[in-house]
């Protein structure tokens, strides 16, 4: 098949792993490509290395926007001219064969949009993700898989399909949350998607340099826009869970994202106490503390999760925030 498929790159100091990133795209079995770089204020010499792979491969396009993933991936889909389209984050790289399966599949099944699994990769170990629902969620839109966690859990990231062009083209990332960003656009697309295709096979590689269920509170915990950019991101989810699911989902989500602030202000802060008081002033977070929330959680999220999870959740719940971070102090240890 000569498609010509758009991949789009948005690239944000990624001078040690840009190289990698496109050397994997540009390698496809499949070569009618356009390789779409969209630099976002770097602070290294990333700019160049794009205008580098430019200069050697005339399919790379080089294009400069302002800070952030969405701004930079919505640049790269207004210069997309590809008959399909699909992204690629800087710091990961993909399978060679990729997009001809793509593709491969996307005609097979006449779908507008295909999906595939993907790789974790941490400290150069390679572990397949496991995505037991990942069928019921692309086939059924049972939307709630994406803001699981625990055995069910299925990630959310745009990296992990190729588009339609035809169809999806118009759909834009919303610009003003820092995470989340490619769980709403997921969750239009599939609103609009017709027809999806699965392809069990880990193609895509996802790297990390830390570990994710350890570190995640640490990661985030300083970035001020962070929580506001979490309820942003529910608020622009609620009516695709709804539709979907059902509003006891959408309260299970509410919860899912309390317990991690609480738990990052828990581990991170001596007052944490005052702390809470101050941030449950916000009447978002506040309705989402509540026992009903809670119950929700329990039964549609950590239903497959251990005991330590549902005592860490009973906890929050019941505001026993001296005894959480008296647990937390002992899971400390263990690592």
């Amino acid at each position: 098949m000569d498609k010509l498929i758009s991949v789009i790159i948005p690239v944000h100091n990624s001078a040690d792993t840009i190289d990698r990133c496109v050397e994997s795209v540009a390698n496809q079995t499949h070569s009618n490509l356009e390789i779409i770089l969209v630099e976002n204020g770097s602070q290294d010499n990333t700019l160049e290395l794009c205008n580098k792979w430019a200069e050697k491969d005339s399919r790379v396009k080089v294009f400069v926007s302002e800070k952030g993933v969405s701004k930079a991936r919505n640049l790269g889909l207004d210069m997309a001219t590809g008959e399909y389209f699909a992204f690629v984050d800087s710091d990961d790289y993909i399978d060679v064969t990729t997009y001809e399966k793509c593709l491969d599949s996307i005609i097979a099944e006449e779908a507008d949009m295909v999906f595939f699994l993907t790789n974790s990769e941490c400290q150069g170990v390679v572990t397949p993700v496991i995505e037991k629902n990942i069928e019921d969620l692309v086939f059924n839109k049972n939307v709630k898989y994406f803001f699981c966690n625990g055995s069910e859990y299925v990630r959310s990231g745009t990296i992990r399909a190729l588009f339609s062009a035809n169809k999806f083209k118009g759909i834009r990332y919303v610009e003003n949350i820092c995470c989340g960003e490619d769980l709403v656009y997921n969750l239009q697309c599939l609103d609009v998607s017709e027809r999806r295709a699965i392809i069990n096979e880990h193609l895509y590689y996802n790297v990390n340099s830390f570990d994710i269920p350890h570190n995640f509170v640490r990661r985030y915990v300083g970035r001020d826009n962070f929580w506001t950019s979490r309820q942003a991101e529910i608020e622009n989810s609620e009516k695709y869970i709804i539709k979907y699911c059902s509003k006891e989902i959408l309260d299970a989500v509410k919860f899912h994202y309390l317990v991690q602030y609480l738990n990052a202000i828990i581990v991170t802060d001596k007052n944490y106490k005052k702390a809470i008081k101050k941030f449950l002033e916000n009447l978002f977070w506040k309705d989402a503390h509540n026992m009903k929330n809670y119950k929700a959680y329990c039964k549609h999220l950590i239903c497959n999760a251990g005991k330590a999870s549902k005592i860490q959740a009973f906890l929050l719940a019941h505001k026993m925030y001296g005894m959480y971070s008296l647990a937390m102090k002992i899971y400390e240890r263990k690592f």
